[in-house]
């Protein structure tokens, strides 16, 4: 890992890690969350809100071991897993060999974020049931953001627009139609700028409507993904694959 990365451990052989700006993210979301627990007092309010954002990361990284896990069954090894600034990328060691392979590794996890946040809703009953006064409350407002945090998660990833989930299932059913991986990936990355760009408009386009920062997120997003379609494009071999996970995708 690079000196902005730090080495959290290992698991299942795959090194878990922080990029340094996900410190910001973090601190951001801990306090965004905390804002909305009006019913604690202030220092609970801020603890349970870096809770919830841990949570909420936690989901993200458990949305990249299901895309490691996948690509192991398929003789593809994952060397690490890390959180930055847009959520999280697992680097695999190479491309999987097949279209079928390249979209069952896409869908994992998109299908995992879609299964924690079910989960999630089933738990609110439970909390709702048995968890009674104020912490019950707080209990209620984390499990609901953890489901649509996962939600979010899950639906935009599936967008097909390279490099997110829903892209590179594009690409691998472009790649079983043409048998070229390296066209299919062009055409999948091209459908993936035009995602990025239109991005970008309706964030300028929010921004000066509204003035709320916030929307300044999707411009910024859309920039990153710009840049990665626009890398892809330009070499359709990168020598470390990657799995991506925006976890800051608008909720």
């Amino acid at each position: 890992m690079t000196r902005q990365t730090l080495t959290l451990g290992r698991l299942f052989d795959i090194r878990v890690g922080v990029h340094v700006s996900w410190l910001a993210v973090y601190a951001f979301m801990s306090i965004a969350l905390a804002r909305g627990l009006t019913m604690l007092p202030a220092g609970e309010a801020y603890a349970f809100g870096a809770a919830c954002a841990l949570v909420l990361f936690a989901s993200v990284v458990a949305h990249e071991f299901a895309h490691a896990l996948v690509a192991r069954r398929f003789g593809v090894r994952t060397s690490a897993i890390t959180l930055f600034l847009f959520g999280g990328v697992a680097t695999l060691e190479k491309e999987p060999s097949s279209p079928k392979a390249d979209a069952l590794v896409a869908l994992a996890g998109p299908a995992l974020s879609s299964a924690l946040a079910v989960a999630a809703f089933a738990l609110l009953f439970a909390v709702d049931r048995f968890v009674p006064g104020r912490f019950g409350t707080a209990l209620g407002y984390l499990g609901t953001y953890v489901v649509l945090a996962n939600a979010v998660l899950a639906v935009f990833n599936v967008i097909p627009a390279y490099p997110m989930d829903g892209g590179r299932v594009l690409r691998a059913l472009l790649w079983r139609r043409w048998h070229d991986r390296d066209a299919a990936t062009n055409a999948a990355a091209r459908v993936g700028i035009v995602f990025a760009v239109l991005l970008v408009a309706a964030g300028v386009f929010l921004l000066a409507g509204s003035h709320d920062l916030v929307y300044g997120w999707y411009v910024i997003l859309g920039a990153f993904l710009l840049r990665q379609g626009m890398s892809q494009e330009r070499a359709t071999r990168a020598h470390a694959p990657t799995y991506d996970a925006e976890a800051g995708a608008p909720a």
